[in-house]
């Protein structure tokens, strides 16, 4: 029976091995900075991430039961959509998440966040001239200068820009 077994788990975990999240980018920590931004702002980091809104964050840990979790306040509404992801809504929302990989998808109005570490960072500017809105706030990466959100979804990777 014994012999039995030991096959039937080493076949069971080949599937589980296998498995793979999206591999963070190579390099050292790197920074990024937005200001007054609208739109959606989309961080897939390992490192430190603060950040306040109006609006509605979406936090997912992939590693729920670990000593490492997010903290928000100011929450009007809190949705569990499943163990690794829950929803905050509301006004002036208060978020960090520090030590850890976590996934922050932070949308509205009067987005400011910083964040250092290592990942990848998504920006899209809310920007609509038929509304009359022109401003969607600016970002800066790496202590670069500041420039206004794209329009468009545009990843960056959040890592050390290149010494040179």
């Amino acid at each position: 029976m014994r012999k039995l077994l030991i096959p039937c788990l080493i076949a069971l975990a080949i599937p589980a091995t296998a498995y793979t999240r999206t591999p963070l980018p190579p390099g050292g920590n790197g920074t990024i900075s937005i200001r007054e931004a609208r739109g959606v702002v989309n961080l897939y980091a390992r490192g430190s991430m603060t950040g306040r809104l109006n609006g509605r964050v979406t936090i997912t840990d992939p590693k729920p039961y670990d000593s490492k979790r997010a903290i928000v306040y100011g929450a009007t509404k809190t949705i569990y959509r499943n163990e690794k992801t829950t929803i905050f809504q509301g006004k002036n929302l208060r978020f960090r998440a520090i030590g850890s990989l976590f996934q922050i998808r932070a949308e509205g109005k009067a987005i400011f966040v910083s964040a250092l570490g290592r990942g990848r960072v998504t920006l899209d500017g809310a920007g609509d001239p038929s509304a009359n809105i022109f401003y969607d706030g600016v970002f800066s990466l790496n202590e670069e200068e500041y420039r206004s959100l794209p329009d468009d979804p545009t990843t960056f990777d959040l890592v050390a820009s290149p010494s040179g």
